[in-house]
């Protein structure tokens, strides 16, 4: 009976593919219960494609509305606190027994003992911004508790719940939609395009040495070229997918977990992502095609994996995705890729090689200035710049491009050009530039800029060390130095001196600075401490009146500094 039981679900998993995770057998099914009480509904999916970044979770949508009920998904205890301006923003770590850390994001504010014990470590700390480990079991939950409500705190793009699953023992997330939770999904993911790469000097894609981009028509889990040509192509070629999946009650595009390439019937390149490292999120950049990324928002996953791709997602991968074409026949090119759910959508078309046509002059000519290799620390130096690449930043060997020019208006400094913004970095360089007549009473506010276009300045900092501004980078493009003199701005919402606020919940202020950044605030009443609530994207501290301010006439101030030792003060007196 055992084994007949065992086949009927086995037969019932493979009739019905779109209701069963592929994964399912590694990880416990129904162990955890939704953490909200209506349908899960996805505005973003597990390892999903993000500049920087694969998502580390599901994005639960709540109805473009925040306070919705966020409950604990299985028993436990809160293992951490994280808050931030920006990030997760109000986030609560929950470990389970059974191994796993489930983690919520971007919440409006916690619940019960949890929310009272956090604003204490915030009172005592006197900071809004809080990361502590718990002691285990000093906040014990049960399976279904209301532990805090939705939001949209943090670097939050609209009101949602961030949902991850951890092993709680190396901190690797691992798609929450493996563990059993109930949305539908019966719809193939959708490809919307194709990309030819030339790899080398003696490669072609229709008879050009530029990558050409194909449209894509099909549905139904059927897609081919728009184009009813077959393609040319000659010698070391790489190719490229544009790929999104949607689940049967959502319209928003979410990504893909698996994607595999085969040409003639063979495989030479595949991944799966249903699990990460935070350590291997950024290798995202390598996977995409990064400059298409950068410049017309396109997410072109390149089925290649760069020298210093050290990602595991990989598998059954000949010469790290390079195809050589040499003959003069067709060959046939596949694209699978498949939802979590079995759903499965493949691309078919035929390329044509033909032999090379010849080295081709112009990409003999360097254009850069030295040539790093990304397997080794590399060192430029200029009488006025210096770069320090470490030896995990690049993900390929760099001819690397530098040209300096007069310094812009506002700047220091010359206007060094560092490679470009279409090569990503790994990990932080180490950028020095030595300014020019810069007088000294202004050298303690300089910083390090990049400037963007139409000479908007965005600052790096820096530090002073032997006559250059040293500072950590992670990025290409033009740098210079520019100078902070203007201190923070304070703009009141709500408030204003003599006011009676006896009818109103809280104080909000609008704050920014013009260039280095906010460093710190305090807020006080009366001369103490008081917690304020730091939205980045929107600018605004709000303190939540509360037992901190009594009723009577009161003192409200507020200090703002920005990171070079600017300040602005608002000070109020205020009747509750």
């Amino acid at each position: 009976m055992a084994k007949l039981i065992i086949l009927s679900i086995f037969s019932w998993m493979l009739l019905f593919p779109g209701n069963v995770p592929v994964g399912a057998e590694k990880y416990p099914q129904n162990y955890f219960r939704s953490p909200v009480d209506f349908p899960i509904s996805l505005a973003g999916s597990f390892g999903e494609l993000r500049k920087n970044h694969f998502h580390s979770g599901i994005d639960i949508r709540t109805g473009g509305s925040v306070g919705k009920a966020v409950r604990a998904a299985a028993d436990g205890y809160v293992s951490r606190v994280f808050i931030n301006q920006a990030g997760f923003g109000k986030a609560l770590y929950i470990a389970h027994p059974n191994g796993y850390t489930t983690v919520y994001g971007h919440l409006l504010r916690f619940n019960g003992g949890i929310g009272t014990w956090i604003k204490k470590q915030q009172y005592d700390q006197e900071t809004f911004v809080l990361d502590v480990q718990v002691p285990a079991g000093l906040l014990k939950v049960k399976k279904g508790d209301i532990i805090a409500y939705s939001g949209n705190s943090g670097a939050s793009g609209g009101p949602h719940l961030h949902f991850e699953v951890r092993e709680s023992g190396s901190q690797e997330v691992i798609n929450p939609l493996e563990f059993g939770f109930d949305v539908p999904d019966n719809t193939p993911p959708k490809i919307t395009a194709a990309r030819i790469y030339p790899f080398d000097a003696m490669a072609m894609v229709n008879y050009s040495d530029k990558p050409v981009l194909f449209g894509v028509t099909g549905g139904g889990g059927s897609f081919s070229l728009k184009t009813e040509d077959t393609v040319k192509v000659s010698g070391n070629i790489i190719f490229g997918i544009e790929t999104t999946d949607f689940s049967d009650n959502s319209g928003m595009k979410n990504g893909v977990p698996s994607v595999a390439l085969s040409i003639d019937n063979e495989t030479v390149y595949s991944h799966h992502l249903d699990k990460f490292a935070f350590s291997n999120t950024r290798y995202v950049n390598s996977l995409l095609d990064y400059p298409l990324l950068m410049h017309g928002n396109r997410k072109i996953q390149r089925s290649y994996i760069a020298l210093n791709n050290k990602n595991d997602i990989y598998s059954r991968v000949k010469n790290r995705g390079i195809v050589n074409f040499n003959d003069t026949r067709a060959h046939k090119v596949v694209y699978t890729v498949t939802d979590l759910y079995n759903n499965t959508s493949r691309l078919v078309f035929w390329v044509k090689s033909h032999p090379p046509a010849g080295r081709r002059q112009e990409n003999n000519l360097s254009r850069g200035v030295q040539m790093m290799h990304c397997l080794e620390a590399n060192h430029f130096a200029r009488p006025d710049i210096v770069l320090d690449i470490p030896n995990d930043a690049l993900y390929e060997d760099l001819d690397f491009e530098y040209s300096s020019e007069a310094q812009v208006p506002g700047t220091y400094a010359r206007l060094h050009r560092v490679q470009n913004e279409d090569t990503p970095l790994h990990t932080n360089c180490t950028l020095s530039i030595k300014p020019l007549a810069l007088p000294k009473d202004l050298a303690a506010r300089a910083v390090i800029v990049l400037v963007e276009p139409g000479h908007r300045f965005a600052s790096k900092g820096g530090q002073w060390e032997n006559g250059f501004l040293k500072t950590q980078v992670r990025e290409f493009g033009d740098y210079s130095i520019a100078v902070d003199n203007e201190p923070p701005v304070i703009r009141p919402i709500n408030v204003k001196p003599g006011k009676n606020v006896s009818r109103q919940g809280s104080i909000t202020v609008k704050i920014s600075d013009n260039l280095s950044g906010i460093k710190s605030y305090r807020g006080t009443m009366n001369g103490k401490w008081i917690l304020m609530d730091f939205d980045a994207k929107s600018g605004l501290l709000t303190y939540l009146i509360d037992e901190h301010m009594p009723k009577g006439k009161n003192t409200f101030s507020l200090v703002l500094t920005d990171a070079v030792g600017n300040q602005c003060r608002y000070e109020a007196g205020l009747v509750r």
